[in-house]
């Protein structure tokens, strides 16, 4: 079950519009921009699987984009549906889940997820702004996936000497 759990959040994910690649590429730019150093695309392939083939994160990435679904499809007379679409302040679940993952990796990858949520760069702040669907989890947990990868990144490579 542990596969098949994995393998549905990673095709659940592309369903969303968040690719494995999409995953690598936000991760590279991150550690790139921050570190100045030239990738290894091998561990960072690495780090990348890392991170997506736990059961715990399987988990949260399935259950944040369900809400975000559900949400969807909420009757707009719901006072919680109005917040979701506009990702009130104050709601702060989607913040939880994200942090859920990135307290798995270490303290420094959730210091790194609170800066992308807040700069929300590239495919981040393109989910963040969509207005056709309700994204208030998934942008979050985009960000905790790369910044998780990013210290798993650095881990392989003998631990983070920054």
């Amino acid at each position: 079950m542990t596969k098949e759990l994995q393998e549905s959040a990673i095709t659940t994910l592309a369903r969303r519009g968040v690719t494995t690649n999409d995953i690598a590429e936000g991760t590279r730019t991150f550690l790139s921009g921050k570190y100045k150093d030239t990738i290894n695309e091998e561990v960072l392939a690495k780090s990348i699987a890392h991170v997506l083939y736990k059961d715990e994160v399987a988990d949260i990435i399935l259950t944040a984009i369900y809400l975000d679904e559900q949400a969807e499809v909420m009757p707009d007379d719901q006072p919680l549906k109005a917040r979701l679409q506009r990702d009130a302040n104050g709601h702060n679940v989607d913040e939880i889940l994200a942090i859920a993952i990135t307290q798995q990796f270490s303290a420094a990858a959730t210091v790194h997820y609170g800066l992308l949520d807040d700069l929300k760069p590239g495919l981040i702040g393109e989910i963040n702004d969509k207005t056709d669907s309700i994204n208030v989890y998934l942008d979050d947990i985009l960000a905790a996936l790369i910044a998780s990868s990013a210290m798993s990144y650095l881990e392989l490579l003998g631990g983070n000497q920054y």
